[in-house]
């Protein structure tokens, strides 16, 4: 029997032991008079009018004394140290607390509040009942966990026992509100546009597919909820924006994971260059708000880390350029198949089916992007990576689109977008020719958002923010699986498990 199976044996007779006694260890209702941040807040001021607060709260840490016990206990806002002392709660209800409730089990205690001589504000509790007996016991060592992955499968013990990463997820919360109220103050309406869609089109991503037995139909969980949004302004609502779940069937790797939370707001009467003031409006916006009113941060580990200067303007630099000044590559002078051969001297694979844009775009992000730290619009990307995004007026070639890029991180993807239904026509077909070719991530035909696009779309532009992204990167987190509450994991095997009780069971023997 491993460490943790004899414990939970242990708790198991406790619990049974406080049923015996009459005590139900889970109530449903609790009589909690104020939260500890409250108690703490107001602590001189209760504390001398010998007010008697009731508390909740898990026990973190249990000190016995002979006749006496502290405990800190935490409600999720504040700790707070409580003190059991057997002439005050008697020596029944002491010798019940002592032996059936441990660290790990939730707690209401009540009593008048005092300070101890080391100067520790604290409860002196009178009485106390059971709100819930843990039946695992809580991590020793969490913090520094070596297993990263054992951290993100048990996230409630990871955000419990580490309170940097609790921390993390709080401003990860005041991040999308501060991005939200920027699209509010700016005549954004909030919408809500189907996860589940029978074409998976607005990104060139690989999809999630499933099947609706209602109608017997194949449906696939959205790559981006783009097409969607543009049909509401051919209905003619001016400004849209949706903050919601996207699933692309793609690698897991550091800027990465299968689901994630993207925004999309689009604007009609504008265009990109536009957005890219507004863009950098709202990114401005949403720095100060989390970063104490400051657009300086630091951005990496310690021996890596990179002052990062949100101020602007920003600079914008086209993506031909950019490609050519840090890897030497001419994109316009090249065919397909000398860029083709170029990428595979430099050792960066490429997708099968990738035409001349996405070839280029690997190289770029093994080449150029790592290299880039403070805020740059990279623009005018080439046409065959942009199949919903307008010619430029000047170079057909290339598209009014850009990208905002930030110590190595694309946080944004936006472009005027093409309102012309038969050029979108076009543009789906060449798509579905470079599926054929093998390019699992290249865009379906859509035949309904050309209908609707044929109704007349006025002239817009649209902006993505892959938020997990710019959470990592407000957060100082190492990837997005880092601020994501539950990331995708793969299960453990039966194998995995045995293999981990086993070892449990040894390090128990070495510490016998």
């Amino acid at each position: 029997m491993s460490n943790i199976s004899r414990i939970k044996k242990v708790k198991l007779e406790k619990l049974e032991a406080l049923k015996k006694l009459g005590i139900d260890p889970y109530p449903a209702s609790t009589d909690r008079s104020a939260s500890i941040f409250e108690v703490k807040r107001d602590f001189d001021k209760l504390s001398d009018a010998e007010t008697e607060v009731v508390l909740d709260g898990r026990i973190m840490t249990k000190r016995e004394h002979g006749g006496s016990t502290f405990c800190h206990i935490n409600d999720g806002t504040e700790n707070i140290q409580v003190y059991f002392k057997k002439d005050v709660v008697g020596d029944d209800q002491y010798g019940i607390f002592i032996d059936n409730f441990d660290v790990g089990d939730f707690i209401e205690t009540k009593g008048t509040l005092f300070v101890t001589k080391r100067g520790e504000g604290t409860q002196q509790v009178t009485t106390f009942k059971m709100l819930t007996k843990a039946l695992l016991p809580l991590p020793e060592k969490w913090h520094g966990l070596s297993d990263i992955e054992e951290r993100y499968r048990k996230r409630y013990l990871d955000i419990l026992m580490n309170v940097e990463i609790k921390e993390k997820f709080k401003k990860r919360s005041k991040i999308i509100s501060a991005m939200r109220k920027f699209l509010d103050d700016n005549g954004f309406m909030e919408v809500e546009t189907p996860v589940l869609q029978t074409i998976p089109g607005g990104a060139l991503a690989a999809p999630f597919k499933t099947h609706l037995n209602a109608l017997d139909l194949d449906m696939y969980l959205r790559v981006a909820p783009e097409l969607y949004l543009k049909r509401l302004l051919v209905a003619g609502f001016e400004k849209v924006y949706e903050i919601g779940r996207c699933f692309r069937n793609e690698g897991m790797d550091a800027t990465h994971n299968p689901d994630f939370t993207m925004m999309e707001c689009y604007a009609a009467y504008q265009d990109y260059n536009d957005f890219m003031e507004m863009t950098e409006r709202m990114i401005q916006h949403i720095v100060k708000e989390v970063n104490d009113g400051s657009l300086e941060l630091e951005y990496g580990n310690e021996e890596e880390k990179q002052k990062i200067n949100f101020e602007g303007p920003y600079k914008k630099v086209e993506f031909t350029e950019l490609l050519k000044e840090y890897s030497g590559i001419d994109y316009d002078a090249l065919t397909e198949e000398d860029l083709l051969k170029k990428a595979r001297e430099l050792r960066i694979d490429v997708p099968t089916g990738s035409n001349k844009g996405k070839i280029a775009d690997e190289i770029y992000k093994d080449l150029v992007r790592p290299k880039i730290v403070d805020p740059i619009f990279m623009i005018n990307h080439p046409l065959e990576l942009s199949p919903l995004a307008k010619q430029l007026p000047s170079n057909p070639k290339k598209v009014e689109r850009f990208q905002l890029v930030v110590a190595g991180i694309e946080l944004t993807n936006a472009f005027s977008e093409l309102n012309d239904p038969q050029e979108q026509e076009s543009r789906f077909k060449e798509q579905e020719e470079n599926i054929k070719k093998g390019d699992d991530e290249a865009m379906r035909t859509d035949r309904e958002f050309i209908e609707a696009l044929e109704y007349g779309m006025p002239p817009a532009a649209g902006l993505g923010i892959g938020v997990e992204r710019l959470i990592t990167l407000l957060t100082n987190s190492n990837a997005v699986r880092e601020i994501i509450l539950f990331p995708t994991m793969r299960p453990k095997t039966e194998a995995e498990r045995k293999a981990e009780e086993e070892r449990e069971e040894e390090e128990e023997k070495d510490r016998e």
